[in-house]
């Protein structure tokens, strides 16, 4: 009878454990011919998280629904729980954005710089990630990543 309520005890476990550690998901709206989105979403889940490509031909509209500071466009647009995340933004950023119980909008890498997630090389601690707020603010610095 032990071994059962140990075999028990480690499935239940298991499970818990499991669920705790479940994919954040992602959906990110995209043109469906945009080649470095598609990259971004792999980045995405080599990083842990649940990615949903949206293919859409109304980007802007997309980013003006989910609120996305004007300026502060890339290619592609993230709704991640409650949060937009604009752009090739770093998986340190978003997973900071998630944790932070923040009252932003979201955040943004604005442009498609080289070393950003997606784009070729990163280059850790160095791409600027700026925050969107309901006021839509520009050149608020979130962090570096």
């Amino acid at each position: 009878m032990p071994a059962l309520r140990h075999t028990l005890f480690a499935a239940v476990l298991a499970i818990s454990s499991a669920s705790a550690l479940a994919a954040v998901p992602v959906a990110v709206y995209k043109s469906p011919s945009c080649g470095c989105c598609e990259a971004y979403i792999a980045y995405l889940k080599q990083n842990g998280f649940a990615v949903s490509a949206v293919n859409r031909d109304d980007m802007q509209q997309v980013k003006s629904q989910l609120g996305v500071t004007p300026g502060m466009g890339s290619c592609h647009t993230a709704k991640v729980g409650r949060y937009v995340v604009e752009g090739h933004v770093p998986a340190a950023a978003i997973k900071k954005l998630l944790a932070g119980n923040s009252k932003l909008v979201g955040v943004a890498v604005p442009g498609m710089p080289l070393n950003s997630p997606g784009m070729g090389e990163t280059k850790p601690g160095t791409l600027p990630v700026y925050a969107m707020s309901a006021d839509q603010k520009t050149g608020v610095l979130f962090g570096r990543f």
